[in-house]
């Protein structure tokens, strides 16, 4: 179940905005899942189900809230569908929840082609920072998203996180870590931006990383 638009901003953001992109990020998934696994499930045949979600729904980096809290969403719902087919049973069926890094997608160009249309002016494909047409350095091709999720899925893993040209997977992880650790460790939210706290996570990284 791949769904995703990049409308949205901050926690003042439009309400009609916040649940069209929950409508699409979120709910499309989840009506992909209601409407196929009860017939998967009566084939009896072995399946996987695959929710496309977002490193942005795990570290919720600021500047896109709405975008931040439908894959949020999404990680809980497929979290949930997991344990809810590993315990039936059945055992025929598993979910896993695919974590792309930065990939050459067009959906920066929909939205801001959308965005233009909507005020009337002119689109130009070549002024988009990157999509699949003119694809970015550091971002992987989709192709190769698809080629590493079904390595991760042959490994049996529910959690598919994928690296890109930028970020390795060790980066990911302690980006990962530290996000819970505000919770854990009563820092403030998003502390990894936050200006008591930014030169902390820089040296959190560097004291972590394994040394290559």
């Amino acid at each position: 179940n791949n769904a995703g638009i990049g409308r949205g901003g901050g926690p003042f953001t439009d309400i009609k905005t916040v649940r069209t992109t929950m409508d699409v990020n979120t709910f499309g998934p989840i009506h992909g899942c209601l409407a196929f696994i009860p017939k998967m499930k009566a084939s009896g045949e072995e399946g996987i189900i695959v929710n496309t979600g977002s490193k942005q729904g795990i570290t919720m980096p600021p500047g896109n809230l709405t975008y931040n809290m439908s894959k949020a969403a999404l990680k809980c719902y497929t979290e949930g569908l997991e344990h809810e087919l590993r315990s039936n049973g059945e055992g025929t069926l598993r979910a896993a929840l695919l974590v792309p890094g930065w990939t050459n997608t067009s959906i920066l160009l929909k939205t801001e082609r959308e965005e233009k249309v909507a005020k009337g002016e002119d689109f130009d494909a070549s002024k988009v920072f990157f999509h699949e047409d003119k694809p970015a350095d550091g971002a992987w091709m989709p192709n190769q998203v698809v080629d590493f999720m079904i390595e991760e899925l042959d490994k049996g893993r529910f959690y598919i996180i994928c690296p890109d040209n930028d970020v390795d997977r060790e980066t990911d992880n302690l980006r990962m870590t530290w996000t819970m650790q505000d919770i854990t460790q009563d820092r403030p939210p998003l502390s990894r931006w936050h200006p008591e706290y930014k030169d902390k996570f820089t040296a959190f990284l560097e004291e972590n990383k394994s040394k290559k």
